[in-house]
């Protein structure tokens, strides 16, 4: 019996986004991509500015902003790679 497999990712920039694609197609997956609501802008994305969304997102682990698209049927997968930038801890 096959396995079914995603790779979801978040990638603001697109570093994540070939990482998740090399992956999927090496492990015949399925792809998601998990967009915010709310799309980052390049002032958002600013990693000096210590006041940018995305540092602000990143300094307080308890944010997380809302997803755009939930319509993945998550559950019908066997297997499930998240991937994300600058992973510092696991969900």
């Amino acid at each position: 019996m096959n396995k079914k497999i995603l790779v979801a990712y978040f990638s603001a920039t697109g570093t994540t986004k070939k990482a998740a694609q090399a992956l999927a197609e090496a492990a015949h997956a399925d792809i998601y991509e998990i967009k915010p609501e709310v799309p980052y802008t390049k002032d958002d994305l600013n990693w000096t500015d210590k006041k940018s969304r995305s540092s602000v997102e990143m300094s307080d682990q308890s944010y997380r902003p809302a997803i755009a698209d939930q319509s993945e049927e998550i559950g019908n997968y066997d297997f499930i790679f998240l991937g994300y930038p600058k992973m510092q801890y696991c969900l």
